[in-house]
């Protein structure tokens, strides 16, 4: 049959016959041009921990101060320009062990344009100085809160702040008549005054059933706002003990009579203020707070005498007194917690302590603890005015920091020193520094600047370099700073060892100190007067030839 076909189709025909063992094998290739993705091996994450864990937290390159400078700079959308939108937004994200930002997400926000802003001033920022964990650099989980206001408002570049702060008010809103104050020149004031409040609370408190079923004890930590007229609003509880005892102190809160209002500069102005309410099954009624001594209206109580206060004979006693009948929370101790609460009290003119309260609160924990340290001093000398012993107001901040938190110089009583003083570490500098070659090959001259942490029991820590020269120099500076002996630590104010942080600063290349250095006359000056150098807490007496000074950040 094949045959009689005429000769085209016979050809067409004979191709596709010869042309079907080629189609497997172009299939495969077909196949094989679409190759199935390889997969990378995953490359393994750095771990991320939270900053309470580390021993050094992250930092802004150019400091605290510099950072909130930065955050001022944040281009205000209209919105908050004309006033419609007031607050902060809170931006979490990750500090990488290399210094980046990455990981950048809104935590808080406020609108969608100050959201948006606020993550482009994040991400556009320098690297940081990462964490430190045992010596290493970490990746570190952090936020930051940058503000959105009309009106800055002044901020601190330091958890350490001078008392007379206190005297500014702490604006909440930035409304004028709006403005909600922590902090006045003249607080609010509950008809008849402390006492008055401790006999309200008497009379007009029940203790709640299911509390006394369960044998429920504590205090209940209640908040609200003394207005300019003198009405109590915006009451919630800022910590409680349940059974039935949070809707009671805030039942009673709310059935206050109206307050005299708060002043500031003269004017009445909103003020908000915390009350602890105690429930106690032993009494026949709850009380508030510590028991306060009822004073005659008249008696007028000073803020400045011509003798202070004191415990042991120094004013500066008060502070270690409450360090030391301080009890650390929970959140304190476990690092999760840090600063200061700063508590309002009068010292009477027998001695006695009253009319504790929390002047800034920093948690519901942390306030109960600072007045609770604060209730059990004894032993005051009362202030004196004209040879007259006189009720004095004081104000004391109490720290809540954790075993593990580093201090810097100004906030610790005692500075850290090496064994055998500032001689003892000259000489020590001198005699192991192995001076890198390449500073002779080079014709190096300069200093490299370390800073580290001396820990609460002597030994050196999470040292780093912040001011480099080279890298072989970088590196024996940190071996230097490593191998030193321990130090004697810094001490709080009650004694207690703490960690401290430092910085060194070391020249290369280094040359030995004379023995007996002479100063510009060709006198010879005696050890630690050699000319050009003081002796003080942030830097050591020097010899001419032997620039080394260590100082707290």
């Amino acid at each position: 049959m094949f045959s009689v076909l005429p000769i085209w189709p016979r050809m067409l025909l004979l191709g596709g016959v010869l042309a079907l063992p080629l189609l497997p094998v172009a299939a495969q290739q077909r196949a094989g041009v679409k190759k199935a993705p390889v997969k990378a091996a995953p490359a393994t994450a750095e771990p991320v921990y939270e900053a309470y864990q580390l021993q050094v937290k992250p930092e802004y390159a150019e400091g605290q101060f510099a950072l909130q400078q930065y955050l001022k700079a944040a281009r205000l959308p209209s919105e908050v320009q004309q006033g419609k939108v007031q607050g902060a937004v809170l931006v979490g994200f990750v500090v990488r062990s290399d210094g980046r930002l990455t990981d950048t997400f809104i935590a808080r926000g406020l609108s969608a344009a100050t959201n948006a802003e606020a993550l482009r001033l994040i991400q556009a920022m320098p690297k940081w100085r990462p964490g430190r964990q045992s010596d290493k650099a970490v990746a570190t989980r952090f936020a930051v809160t940058v503000p959105f206001q009309k009106l800055a408002s002044p901020s601190k570049s330091s958890d350490l702040m001078d008392l007379a702060d206190l005297q500014k008010p702490q604006v909440v809103e930035t409304d004028r008549s709006k403005q909600i104050y922590t902090y006045v020149e003249q607080m609010p004031q509950f008809p008849g005054g402390m006492p008055g409040l401790h006999n309200y609370l008497v009379q007009n408190l029940k203790y709640p059933e299911l509390a006394q079923r369960n044998q429920v004890e504590g205090k209940v930590f209640v908040n609200f706002v003394v207005r300019q007229d003198g009405s109590i609003n915006d009451v919630k509880v800022q910590k409680g003990i349940g059974a039935g005892c949070d809707e009671e102190a805030v039942r009673v809160i709310k059935a206050m009579p109206a307050w005299t209002p708060g002043k500031q500069n003269g004017r009445v102005v909103n003020v908000q203020y915390t009350v602890p309410v105690t429930f106690s099954a032993t009494p026949a009624k709850p009380d508030v707070g510590a028991a306060e001594t009822p004073t005659p209206a008249e008696e007028k109580v000073y803020t400045y005498v011509e003798q202070m206060p004191a415990i042991g004979g120094s004013p500066g006693g008060v502070t270690a007194a409450v360090q030391t009948a301080l009890k650390l929370p929970v959140e304190v101790r476990e690092g999760r917690t840090a600063g200061l609460v700063f508590v309002k009290f009068v010292v009477r003119a027998n001695g006695s302590v009253t009319d504790a309260v929390v002047a800034r609160s920093l948690c519901a924990s942390c306030d109960e603890a600072a007045l609770t340290a604060v209730n059990s001093l004894t032993g005051f000398e009362p202030g004196k005015q004209n040879g007259r012993a006189v009720p004095v107001q004081l104000t004391v901040p109490v720290p809540m920091y954790g075993p593990n938190h580093v201090f810097d110089g100004g906030q610790v009583a005692v500075q850290a020193s090496f064994p055998g003083g500032g001689t003892a570490l000259r000489q020590y500098m001198t005699d192991k520094l192995r001076e890198p070659k390449v500073l002779k090959q080079e014709n190096l001259r300069g200093a490299v600047e370390v800073r580290f942490v001396i820990q609460n029991d002597g030994r050196i820590g999470a040292a780093e370099v912040v001011r480099r020269l080279c890298r072989s120099c970088d590196e024996e500076a940190l071996r230097l700073v490593r191998d030193m002996p321990r130090w004697t630590p810094a001490r709080n104010a009650a004694g207690q060892p703490v960690a401290q942080r430092q910085n060194v600063i070391i020249p290369m290349p280094v040359k030995p100190a004379e023995t007996a250095p002479r100063d510009r006359s060709g006198k010879t000056a005696t050890p630690g007067e050699a000319p050009g150098y003081a002796a003080s807490a942030h830097q050591l007496p020097s010899a001419p030839r032997f620039v080394l000074t260590y100082r707290s950040l």
